[in-house]
């Protein structure tokens, strides 16, 4: 008796093997030459300047408008200086009796408006050099540079006759030393050395105008007084009406360059671009 065996499949006596699995896709093309990647929206990247992780004020603008407006007084400071010349001679015509009052009112006006505008300047000019000088006070404090002129003395130093002339020299030396950008945070800056701008700057803008501001009121030169007073007072002060427009636009000459270096190397300090 022959036992019920199913017959063989169809084509051989064994299984065939399972189909394999499809390849993975290719990995996608490099991006094209010169495209920008572009961070994931609320990355921050580090950055190793102290004015990303530091509340620092930035110095540039109103250093730049400081510097403009010193610039607009010592110009006519000197303008000044070249109108007294012709004035005189009109002081003098006027004096001798060859001019009446009116022609020396008519050649004293341009003088009295660049006067005028000279202390305009000079006055704003003031406001922002304390600004100026106050934020880089601050900066350095807050960079732990603790120094002995804090940022008040940026606007009390120059209020304190005669030591407006000393505090503000002083203030100057101790910002020059601690906004060095090659000393490191927390290294030593109080012996780096001074520019000589600075002291340049001093010595025209406190000892020769000191001297020049004395001479001057030994002279009587009050801008008062009746024409003919007037006239008197421009002949008398000739020289040193000159020389105090002279010496006006070259302080105001060393202060610009003062202050051009002293706020590069403080933004370079505090990373500001």
């Amino acid at each position: 008796m022959t036992d019920d065996v199913p017959p063989p499949p169809p084509g051989g006596g064994a299984t065939p093997p399972p189909t394999p699995p499809p390849p993975p896709p290719p990995p996608p093309p490099p991006p094209a030459t010169g495209a920008q990647l572009a961070a994931p929206a609320g990355y921050v990247g580090y950055s190793g300047s102290p004015m990303a992780s530091m509340q620092l004020k930035r110095v540039g603008a109103v250093s730049k408008a400081a510097m403009i407006l010193v610039g607009v007084a010592g110009g006519f400071a000197l303008l000044t200086a070249l109108l007294n010349f012709p004035l005189v001679d009109d002081a003098e015509s006027f004096l001798a009796g060859e001019t009446s009052s009116d022609d020396f009112a008519r050649a004293m006006a341009p003088y009295g408006v660049v006067t005028l505008v000279q202390a305009v300047a000079t006055l704003a000019s003031v406001v922002l050099v304390m600004i100026w000088m106050y934020r880089l006070a601050a900066n350095l404090k807050a960079l732990h540079r603790n120094n002995r002129w804090g940022p008040g003395w940026a606007i009390g130093g120059w209020f304190l006759p005669p030591l407006l002339y000393i505090i503000p020299f002083l203030m100057f030396r101790e910002l020059w030393k601690a906004s060095d950008p090659d000393v490191p945070i927390g290294g030593e800056w109080k012996s780096r050395p001074v520019s000589w701008i600075v002291t340049a700057w001093f010595v025209v803008y406190g000892p020769v105008s000191i001297v020049v501001q004395i001479v001057s009121a030994s002279s009587g030169f009050n801008m008062g007084g009746t024409e003919r007073d007037l006239a008197q007072q421009v002949v008398d002060a000739r020289d040193t009406a000159a020389l105090a427009g002279v010496v006006g636009a070259i302080a105001a000459v060393l202060f610009v360059l003062m202050a051009r270096q002293l706020t590069e190397r403080h933004r370079r300090l505090i990373g500001e671009g």
